[in-house]
């Protein structure tokens, strides 16, 4: 039995976002099928993925922020961010290999997120379940945005906090402004991601399978891991959906394969 003073679990939140954003995109006429490591396990991954279709692939990065009351400055004379009370936080390390995969991953046309909740307890978290809140109450920000945040105030790469309340955002040491987006924008941006790239969901894996691997960061799966993996499928789609869904939750991302079956087929 959970006690619900206890602290929120990010097992526990990572289901619940990955559950509420599968039913989301089903809202707005989307297909989304997250992928799971004991998949791996079935002959065909058990998808029932239209690879044809328009397609991207989503990834989501899940985070729990401290809840704050107090804003605690590394210096002196560092600004400190608008924020009501309580506030939230989170550290994201730019050079680590997880925030490097997550921006590989954005770069070979994945849409890519950090997710993280604006509440801190089971009962919240229960009560935002319940009624299919946890994405309205949760920042939503790519990684992308966060180093340009970082490079308007000057900074450089490295350790840095994701500070935020119930409506505004900021990464620091020198405080600078993230862009917001609710669970509808997020909704309507990655069906219009999906309409824009005008590609299909096994182009889309096409592009992160053969991602450069020389870039800094992780890179891809060894060729072992690899080979092993596309030897287990028949088929080549699946076998690169297992290949990047295993890239990702080999970093704590959890990996959803999106389509559009009501648009018409990319050439």
């Amino acid at each position: 039995m959970i006690n619900l003073h206890e602290r929120l679990s990010e097992y526990s939140y990572g289901y619940g976002v990955t559950r509420e954003t599968q039913g989301l995109l089903e809202s707005v006429g989307l297909r989304p099928t997250p992928f799971l490591p004991n998949l791996l396990h079935e002959a065909d991954l058990g998808f029932d993925v239209g690879f044809k279709d328009q397609g991207k692939v989503v990834v989501l990065q899940f985070k729990l922020g401290h809840e704050l009351k107090r804003f605690h400055r590394s210096q002196p004379a560092q600004p400190i961010p608008l924020l009501s009370r309580p506030f939230w936080r989170f550290d994201v390390d730019t050079t680590a290999h997880q925030f490097q995969r997550l921006e590989e991953f954005e770069a070979s046309g994945a849409d890519t997120y950090y997710v993280a909740p604006k509440f801190s307890s089971w009962w919240e978290f229960d009560r935002a379940f319940q009624n299919d809140e946890i994405l309205e109450r949760s920042l939503l920000q790519k990684p992308s945005e966060i180093t340009a945040a970082i490079a308007t105030t000057g900074g450089s790469p490295g350790h840095h906090r994701v500070v935020y309340d119930r409506s505004r955002q900021h990464v620091c040491s020198e405080p600078a402004a993230l862009k917001a987006r609710n669970s509808q924008e997020f909704a309507r941006e990655i069906s219009e991601s999906i309409e824009k790239a005008g590609v299909t969901l096994e182009q889309s894996l096409e592009m992160l399978f053969e991602r450069d691997g020389s870039v800094a960061g992780p890179g891809r799966l060894n060729a072992a891991r690899r080979d092993q993996i596309m030897g287990r499928f028949k088929s080549r789609e699946i076998a690169m959906a297992a290949v990047v869904g295993v890239e990702a939750w080999s970093q704590g991302a959890q990996i959803i394969y999106v389509t559009n079956p009501s648009s018409d087929q990319a050439d």
